[in-house]
């Protein structure tokens, strides 16, 4: 290819021209094809936070239906008024729920109708539960008794479930063919890059034969670049594997609070009712070691209702709202304002100074600053009113708060561990509590990306100190669902 010196310049040039106009065709094509890759890459993202919006919404429609079940059986079993709640709760959240569902299904008219079925059967769903109820208020067992045998209730149910199978099967169909798609757009992506490669290279060769001086600067350009590809690829796999990892664990966290607030707490719910039971019709026969033990049952299905709530409510830190500016000193003041009582009760005295703002979550900030508050008041020294100190500073890089009393203290070796989860470094007959209270501010300053230290020596108080960085981009390191 090289050219002979009588060659006129004109068609060297033109030639040039030529390879070099072929080489920007090859890379305008390459790059339309990744362009190409990535939009359709965006379409199956957006498919699939539908199909996680639609499941989401069906899990909660069907847990709305089991409260509504529940209360309702409660309601026939006993005759107690209170066993409604559940059900009129969910009688009130049901309309947003839907609307939810035929939001997520907008756009395909073949889902859209099994929504429709679906609300359709909903509704009929909770005129039966108040039409049972209804008869059970005027006495009419003959209705009630028909609708027992004919099992009308369950029928519906049957139907919304499968309509609701359909709704998830053909959302996970298209999800999968989208992905398909993707899948083979990016095989026919992947060797056009590889066919522009070899065109390039040959319009580098050429070029580099004609202009020799300039090969190296060339040459160099291209590894570069070859470089660069092969990190953006490893950096788009290792971001798709961490996408995938947090799809699984905010699963895993909505079956966990699923779990928590229905199949725990029925339980704990029938044995509380069954020892009310006791208590009101045979409290007159019991001895009184017998009545002990009942309220010792009782007091004990209570603490382990309120654990589990402390549970839910730990696991869905960080998952109910978006990043703003917080005023700290309106957090702190927020959170003494909670603790009136107990502050009066125990003759304390709070001191706050002026705070800096901070980008954070309002919510969870509060129970952070709420917790430390109520810790302070807790282990306080026995016949000293609690004395407790808040303050903090402001630099370039961080926010730091602390919380300093003049309680009992602890010892180097329990602050390594005050801060996991059940850890009690008291009994419970001499200080109240579950042992979760450092472990939730410790997972509430992690959301902030910040730390929580203490410094205490026993007898002689605790300084708890956060540090909360002062620019951060929340909305990358949140881990939370869709809502």
């Amino acid at each position: 290819m090289q050219a002979s010196p009588a060659e006129p310049v004109s068609d060297k040039s033109y030639r040039l021209f030529r390879i070099v106009f072929v080489g920007l065709i090859l890379l305008t094509i390459i790059v339309l094809a990744s362009v190409i890759t990535e939009f359709r890459a965006v379409n199956v993202r957006k498919k699939l936070d539908h199909a996680l919006h639609l499941e989401r919404s069906i899990g909660n429609l069907l847990s709305l239906i089991q409260d509504a079940e529940t209360g309702q059986r409660g309601y026939l079993l006993t005759g107690e008024p209170s066993y409604l709640k559940p059900q009129l709760q969910a009688t009130d959240a049901i309309d947003r729920i839907l609307a939810e569902i035929n939001e997520a299904v907008a756009g395909d008219s073949l889902q859209t109708a099994r929504a429709e079925n679906v609300t359709a059967l909903t509704r009929r769903k909770f005129q039966d539960i108040a039409a049972t109820i209804k008869y059970y208020r005027q006495g009419n067992t003959d209705a009630l008794t028909e609708r027992f045998q004919t099992q009308r209730g369950r029928s519906i149910m049957d139907s919304i479930r499968l309509d609701v199978q359909l709704l998830r099967s053909i959302e996970t169909r298209d999800v999968e063919l989208r992905q398909r798609q993707l899948d083979s757009l990016s095989t026919v992506t992947t060797f056009l890059r590889l066919m522009g490669v070899i065109g390039l290279a040959t319009v580098f060769y050429y070029i580099y034969s004609q202009l020799r001086p300039l090969v190296s600067t060339i040459s160099g350009w291209n590894e570069a670049m070859a470089a660069e590809i092969v990190e953006r690829r490893r950096i788009e796999q290792v971001n798709n594997e961490l996408i995938a990892s947090l799809n699984n664990k905010n699963r895993e966290l909505d079956q966990f609070a699923y779990i928590a607030s229905h199949d725990l707490n029925e339980p704990l719910r029938t044995v509380s009712n069954y020892v009310e039971v006791l208590n009101e019709d045979y409290g007159g026969q019991l001895d009184s070691k017998a009545r002990e033990l009942l309220d010792t049952i009782q007091r004990a299905t209570v603490r382990m209702r309120d654990l589990i709530e402390t549970l839910l409510h730990f696991s869905r830190i960080g998952r109910s709202e978006a990043a703003a500016r917080v005023d700290l000193g309106c957090i702190v003041n927020e959170a003494r304002e909670n603790l009136e009582l107990r502050i009066e009760e125990s003759a304390a005295t709070i001191s706050v100074e002026p705070l800096p703002d901070v980008t954070g979550y309002a919510v969870e900030l509060r129970q952070l600053f709420q917790n430390l508050l109520a810790n302070a008041l807790k282990f306080h020294r026995p016949g000293h009113p609690p004395r407790i100190e808040v303050f903090g500073r402001a630099t370039a890089e961080c926010v730091q708060v602390s919380v300093r009393d003049q309680g009992i203290g602890m010892s180097e070796e329990d602050q390594q561990k005050i801060f996991d989860l059940f850890t009690r470094l008291n009994s419970r007959d001499s200080y109240e509590g579950q042992g979760i209270g450092l472990a939730f501010c410790q997972k509430i300053v992690q959301l902030h990306q910040g730390t929580i230290t203490v410094d205490s020596q026993p007898g002689r108080g605790s300084t708890f100190t956060v540090t909360i960085p002062r620019s951060l981009d929340y909305e990358q390191v949140r881990v939370r669902p869709s809502n």
